[in-house]
């Protein structure tokens, strides 16, 4: 039993360092995403490398609300055959995304900019579901995904119970919740909320259902970046604190996802700052697989000893040690005399077990 208790002992001493460093990990994880999301891990690359006025976020925000206006007029031409609506108040029905509302929010680095997720997508939607009957498990023509395929690192799980519908389901009934590849996908409900994840090139078109919102980055807006922002709990945490509860779930509003201020700096910054973090955080997981694996050799070396100490051959075995067939025999006398003793007159004496033939 001495030697159980020393090997247990060393045993859960090496777990407890490895989920104190797994801790650490998570801690680092997120001081990173902090410090992309407020310039601050590029903050000598900004120096070395100042934007030019034409291309700060500031700037960039205006050729996107200029991008997304011009395409609206298009979209209005083209639904009377290319021919110009009447007069020029048609033109007045855009209706432009809000500005963000600054108040309470951080300083940005001079050049970033603060925008709605509203200003920088051409799309900020949740999903749809369909009847039970329409969703195949395992394997079919499109990818449909549902908040457990969602994690918190960004990357989706479809081995997580993988469901697909048809494609005519997909192109029809559940036209409105398309996705595609780069899309950034949360989760609306929960508990948990907070789940974060890009789609993959897995396949060339998903599907997602109503627990779930997709933003769809218009161009000079890096998707990646977004899933950086994301990730981010200072970030993350503006839309939690919208959160509705009720008895049995969490909810998000798509209207307060469209609102979600995020910071934008230049097109080059982003790009720089995507792949420091991606430099950083691939470190970062492959010492979270290391960590993981430790511990479950632990849990192996922890039934190992358990088996070891059962069959014999945890310590040596001494030529003068009790025989297990004695001791089992001493333990029934021990159990048997108090039976012996309890019984008196006028009172039945206790059924005796009977005995058990044990063969070692």
């Amino acid at each position: 039993m001495a030697k159980l208790e020393e090997l247990f002992s060393k045993l859960d001493a090496g777990v407890a360092a490895v989920r104190r460093t797994q801790a650490l990990l998570k801690r680092y994880r997120q001081s990173v995403l902090h410090a992309a999301v407020t310039g601050e891990l590029t903050r000598a690359w900004r120096e070395a490398h100042p934007p030019a006025p034409a291309e700060t976020g500031a700037a960039l925000l205006q050729r996107i609300r200029a991008e997304r206006r011009a395409q609206w007029e298009a979209a209005q031409v083209a639904k009377r055959g290319g021919q110009l609506p009447l007069g020029e108040g048609w033109k007045a029905k855009y209706a432009e995304p809000e500005a963000v509302d600054t108040v309470g929010l951080p300083e940005l680095p001079e050049g970033w900019v603060w925008a709605t997720s509203e200003q920088l997508c051409s799309s900020v939607a949740s999903g749809s579901t369909p009847k039970p009957e329409e969703l195949f498990a395992d394997k079919g023509e499109i990818p449909f995904l549902k908040v457990y395929n969602l994690t918190k690192t960004g990357h989706l799980d479809f081995t997580n119970k993988p469901t697909f519908v048809r494609e005519q389901i997909h192109n029809g009934q559940l036209n409105r919740s398309r996705v595609n590849p780069g899309d950034v996908l949360i989760n609306i409900v929960g508990p948990p909320l907070g789940k974060v994840s890009i789609v993959p090139d897995e396949y060339p078109e998903w599907n997602i259902n109503q627990a779930i919102v997709a933003f769809k980055a218009v161009t000079g807006y890096s998707n990646k970046f977004l899933l950086v922002s994301l990730l981010t709990e200072t970030i993350m945490n503006w839309l939690l604190r919208t959160a509705k509860t009720t008895t049995s779930q969490v909810n998000l509003s798509v209207t307060v996802c469209r609102q979600l201020p995020l910071p934008l700096p230049s097109e080059a910054e982003q790009a720089e700052i995507v792949a420091e973090v991606e430099r950083r955080l691939t470190v970062l997981d492959a010492l979270s697989l290391t960590l993981a694996d430790e511990l479950r050799r632990a849990e192996r070396l922890r039934q190992s000893i358990l088996h070891r100490a059962f069959t014999g051959r945890l310590v040596p075995q001494e030529a003068t040690d009790e025989p297990a067939a004695a001791l089992l025999a001493r333990l029934r006398d021990a159990g048997a005399a108090p039976a012996k003793a309890k019984t008196g007159r006028g009172r039945k004496a206790a059924p005796q077990p009977k005995q058990l033939s044990i063969k070692l």
